[in-house]
């Protein structure tokens, strides 16, 4: 009954515009934290909506992208396509995913080439959307190029989550904090 009611809320929050991305039916579970988590594929609106994520709207306001940078980035992006391994409990993940779709949003980046999966505590979701991909910190940010993996960015920057995009995107010498 809680899931009717929070996907019911989500789709009137959201409204009718057709511009504007409607969320992904996903349900709320309790994580061993006992805090409530989103689980499962979700979407940016899903972030945007769900009151267990008032930190997206907060950190995606805030963040202002340098016009040069998106110069740079923006002739690379042709054929990108990013899955975004992520939890909604994981203050990493909270610092850098709205800053992530704020960069992506002024690219124009299509919506359509981007995949996000909401993570347990353990890393992993009820459809094994992980399996594969070796995820073992979160957020973990794939780029892939043609549906082939080109780099990742895994957790937290080495300079700035721009200059590690940007090497990723270019296919400049780049590993992530892990490697």
């Amino acid at each position: 009954m809680k899931n009717i009611f929070f996907t019911g809320l989500i789709i009137f929050l959201t409204g009718c515009s057709s511009k504007q991305q409607k969320p992904l039916e996903i349900s709320s579970v309790k994580a061993t934290s006992g805090e409530m988590i989103l689980l499962g594929k979700i979407n940016k609106a899903n972030l945007q909506v769900s009151p267990l994520t008032p930190w997206f709207n907060q950190d995606y306001q805030r963040i202002s992208i340098d016009t040069k940078w998106i110069e740079s980035v923006k002739p690379h992006i042709k054929g990108l396509s990013v899955k975004i391994f992520m939890g909604t409990w994981c203050e990493d993940s909270q610092r850098e995913i709205p800053h992530f779709f704020k960069l992506l949003e002024s690219l124009e980046f299509d919506r359509n080439h981007i995949e996000m999966y909401a993570m347990s505590e353990e890393k992993s979701t009820p459809e094994n959307f992980e399996k594969g991909w070796e995820i073992f910190n979160i957020p973990t940010i794939i780029f892939l190029k043609n549906g082939i993996e080109i780099n990742r960015f895994v957790e937290f920057p080495k300079i700035s989550l721009e200059s590690d995009i940007i090497k990723i995107i270019k296919r400049e010498d780049y590993s992530h904090s892990y490697k």
